[in-house]
C-alpha cells in the first residue's frame, strides 16, 4: 500500500496522491480531513476514472503535522465505521435478520 501513497508539501499545502483509488474514498478522506482541527481546507479530484487516481489537497494552520492531521482523520474514520456496523446489526436484528457472520 505505500507505493500507491505518496504525499507532496508546498508550504503550508499537501497533495496525497492515492493510487487504485476512486470517489469512494477521496469523498469520505476530504470530508473528514476538513472537520479535523488544524485543517484549513480539503478537497479531492479524481483526475480521469480511467486512471484510479485520487489527489487529496490539504492546506494546514502553521504549527500542525500532516502526519498527525491523518492519523486523526483515519481514526474518525474508523470510528465512524465502528458505528455503522454497530447499528447495522443492530437494525438487522431487530427485522429478525440473525446470521450476520
Amino acid at each position: 500500500m505505500t507505493e500507491d501513497l505518496k504525499i507532496y508539501k508546498s508550504g503550508n499545502s499537501y497533495v496525497i496522491e492515492i493510487e487504485n483509488e476512486d470517489h469512494t474514498l477521496g469523498n469520505l478522506l476530504s470530508s473528514t480531513l476538513a472537520g479535523v482541527k488544524g485543517v484549513v481546507d480539503a478537497y479531492y479530484e479524481l483526475e480521469h476514472p480511467l486512471f484510479r487516481r485520487i489527489k487529496v489537497y490539504v492546506r494546514l494552520e502553521d504549527g500542525y503535522d500532516i502526519k498527525e492531521v491523518l492519523k486523526e482523520a483515519l481514526n474518525r474514520i474508523k470510528d465512524m465505521n465502528e458505528a455503522f456496523r454497530k447499528e447495522f446489526i443492530e437494525q438487522a436484528k431487530s427485522l429478525g435478520v440473525e446470521d450476520l457472520s
